[in-house]
């Protein structure tokens, strides 16, 4: 595979298809390549560009004795304003004391799935029944290729990223790795966002999860600490969670700062790891068996697809109700 910055030189943009301005986030769709037809799985690309956070121990230093005073004396403004005691501009840092400012990640070739959970759509809202569950959702889950997942694979047989894993428990039933999230630079620990993926195979969501997995979350949950602390986040800045739908069906726990902000933390996709422990241990071993979830999907997500053609009246007797 060329690298990153090959392909990038490569790429030519279709359009924008997303945007998040709270994150500074900004997502495109294009093709690698001189083809101008876009073609999923073949020749499409999506790049994401992200600003990234000021390094604030950077800035720190140029307060400290014989550093350059002129700290933001790079700083091109355009027009500017002012009311009484409050000024302001836009503008562009031309130094590089900063550091990086922008994270840039690529899937290629991406198919039709990476493509639609990147692109804004509109959102439908699910209410999950057991019996649904079992009469939609999890056919869909099983009928996933293990190919989707062997990004997963080689993580966790070390073929790949080995050098980033933080911590590792190596044990095939109640073990996992911890690693920095890609959507994080791995600097800022006010935006530490890791993840432990378990080495247990057969996990694919939160409904698998009984009594006879506590020992492999009270695991996690008790060693996430020891991760976080490489990046100076004590445990009780800690915010671990599970998201129901996941964007990938192997278990793994989300763990962040809890100065973290962003859809990820929503309450209509992210179940916090302390109450699945209690929820199976306090009130039902099969607690994730008998349970409605409730949860939002994206209108060109293929999960969506599935649960509308389930509700159509044409092809099943199942009332709509459950959903809106």
């Amino acid at each position: 595979m060329p690298s990153i910055k090959t392909l990038l030189d490569q790429f030519r943009l279709k359009e924008v298809i997303n945007e998040d301005i709270s994150s500074k986030t900004v997502w495109l769709l294009g093709t690698v390549g001189n083809t101008t037809d876009l073609v999923p799985g073949v020749n499409a690309a999506v790049v994401t560009l992200e600003r990234l956070a000021f390094d604030t121990q950077t800035i720190s230093n140029h307060a400290l004795p014989g550093s350059d005073a002129s700290l933001l004396g790079s700083l091109a403004l355009g027009s500017e304003e002012q009311n009484d005691v409050y000024s302001w501009a836009a503008g562009y840092i031309n130094s590089r004391m900063f550091g990086p400012d922008i994270r840039v990640s690529l899937i290629y070739p991406a198919t039709q799935k990476h493509i639609a959970k990147h692109q804004r759509q509109h959102r439908r809202w699910i209410t999950e029944t057991p019996r649904l569950y079992s009469l939609v959702t999890k056919p869909f889950i099983d009928a996933q290729p293990a190919s989707r997942i062997q990004w997963v694979y080689n993580i966790l047989s070390k073929k790949v990223e080995a050098d980033r894993i933080v911590y590792e428990d190596p044990d095939p039933e109640s073990g996992f790795i911890i690693l920095p999230d890609l959507k994080w630079d791995a600097s800022n620990a006010a935006s530490m966002y890791l993840v432990a993926i378990v080495h247990r195979q057969g996990l694919k969501s939160l409904r698998d999860l009984t009594d006879s997995h506590l020992p492999l979350l009270k695991n996690i949950r008790n060693k996430a600490n020891v991760a976080a602390e490489k990046y100076g986040v004590p445990h009780n800045k800690l915010r671990l969670y599970i998201h129901y739908q996941p964007s990938y069906y192997h278990l793994h726990v989300h763990i962040t700062n809890v100065d973290l902000e962003g859809r990820g933390i929503a309450a209509d996709r992210a179940h916090l790891l302390d109450t699945v422990i209690s929820n199976i241990e306090d009130i039902a071993p099969d607690y994730y068996q008998k349970v409605t979830l409730a949860y939002a999907l994206g209108s060109d997500t293929e999960l969506w697809q599935h649960w509308t053609a389930h509700l159509d009246p044409r092809s099943t007797t199942e009332s709509s109700p459950e959903t809106n």
